[in-house]
């Protein structure tokens, strides 16, 4: 097995969430060679939901060159227990901090975060709390608002019935993964539609075979009961922040609505067309984001994109010379602080 595909947990302590399993991807011995990215999943995934993106071939020069560590909120682990009677729940907030404990125990100084919805809301408040540790932050559908009245409602019914598995909870997940695209349905040639009919077969057979819903129901209501954070992004979030948005997602206006609230000079927004979810059906398309989003912080300047490498392939079958990629090209602005390590190539 290779280096970078190295795979193992760790348990560690926290303040607030107690023991969390931490779920680490590469070769961690060599970890002060490598990006570090830590990972916080969404409501309705655990710390592997990454584990198929990373793996993607869009990815191999990536994985090969970095060390992901993907935490787990407390309950959300397949086939786990319910949460402890006297447990109470931390709130995002709260998780959010506890983070910087996770990579304090693992010896990490800096990492670039990589979240998806409930979970991008956690890491965008852990680079607020600890903006020395975090180099960068890819948010994907985050969200930085409180829950409005229409949302607190249909939220609440929902986790409410999300105790135990049924029917109106599957949908409702599939919604908030999804999004509602029957009216694009249409659009989509015959292919398209039975490869996101499989997509979303598949992400139910999970969610039936592995979720503890009990302990869903409170990560969702941590979520619900979020305080907003709009106010506070362009003074406090002083790291470089890309947002991605499937432009076929239902988080389209609270994505617009957190950006809207950046420092222009460090934020920018990546749509993905067609698509409502990125890590699933558009893996290649959030792989080159990425690399040119981490170029421009000064790590994996060496890593090519998949476009890249596939013209350079087709280039040097035909015997033609081989040409780097420009800055210009790339159209990512290299902002490098001297407080930060060196660059990783």
């Amino acid at each position: 097995m290779a280096d970078e595909n190295l795979v193992q947990r760790v348990n560690v302590h926290t303040s607030h969430c107690g023991d969390v399993s931490v779920h680490i991807l590469g070769d961690y011995k060599n970890i002060s060679q490598k990006a570090v990215f830590i990972t916080v999943h969404d409501f309705g995934a655990n710390a592997t939901s990454f584990d198929r993106f990373i793996n993607h071939e869009s990815m191999t020069e990536v994985r090969a060159k970095s060390v992901w560590i993907n935490f787990e909120v407390p309950g959300q682990s397949p086939n786990a227990p319910d949460l402890p009677h006297d447990f109470k729940f931390p709130s995002l907030q709260e998780i959010g901090e506890d983070l910087v404990e996770v990579l304090n125990q693992l010896h990490v100084q800096y990492v670039v975060g990589f979240g998806e919805g409930a979970g991008a809301n956690i890491l965008t408040r852990f680079a607020m709390t600890y903006p020395t540790r975090v180099l960068g932050l890819l948010a994907i559908h985050p969200t930085a608002t409180s829950a409005g009245f229409k949302e607190w409602v249909k939220d609440k019914m929902m986790s409410w019935k999300m105790k135990n598995a049924n029917p109106s909870a599957e949908d409702y997940l599939v919604m908030y993964k999804f999004g509602n695209n029957k009216a694009f349905d249409e659009q989509m040639e015959r292919s398209e539609v039975e490869n996101r009919e499989n997509m979303i077969q598949q992400y139910l057979s999970d969610i039936r075979g592995n979720t503890n819903f009990k302990n869903l129901h409170a990560y969702m209501d941590a979520f619900l009961n979020r305080n907003d954070l709009t106010n506070q992004l362009r003074e406090r979030l002083t790291c470089d922040t890309m947002i991605v948005c499937g432009t076929k997602s239902s988080f389209q206006h609270t994505v617009v609505t957190m950006y809207s609230h950046l420092n222009p000079q460090k934020s920018s927004l990546l749509k993905i067309d067609n698509v409502a979810d990125v890590l699933i059906e558009a893996p290649e398309q959030l792989a080159r984001g990425l690399i040119l989003f981490c170029k421009g912080l000064g790590l994996l300047t060496s890593v090519s994109t998949p476009a890249e490498r596939a013209r350079s392939l087709s280039q040097g079958m035909d015997g033609a010379p081989r040409r780097r990629m420009s800055m210009q090209e790339a159209d990512v602005p290299r902002r490098l602080s001297t407080s930060r390590p060196p660059e990783i190539h």
